[in-house]
């Protein structure tokens, strides 16, 4: 699996695990670029997360310097 592709799983299992909580509250993800170095936390609210996830195709949780939107 691609440094990025274990990233996405733990991001998918931190949203996963913050299913109780309310979808305004901020949580921290890992970025998913391909950098292997990078393990830049990335501040976005659960809605923000599933936007992320829902849009076609998937978008990447990206750090501002690797292209966040």
């Amino acid at each position: 699996m691609e440094k990025d592709g274990v990233f996405v799983h733990v991001n998918d299992s931190i949203r996963k695990l913050a299913s109780a909580g309310p979808v305004t509250q901020t949580w921290e993800f890992i970025c998913e670029c391909p950098e292997l170095t990078c393990h830049t936390l990335v501040t976005l609210t659960l809605s923000e997360f599933d936007d992320l996830r829902a849009a076609s195709p998937p978008v990447p949780v990206l750090a501002t310097e690797h292209g966040a939107r």
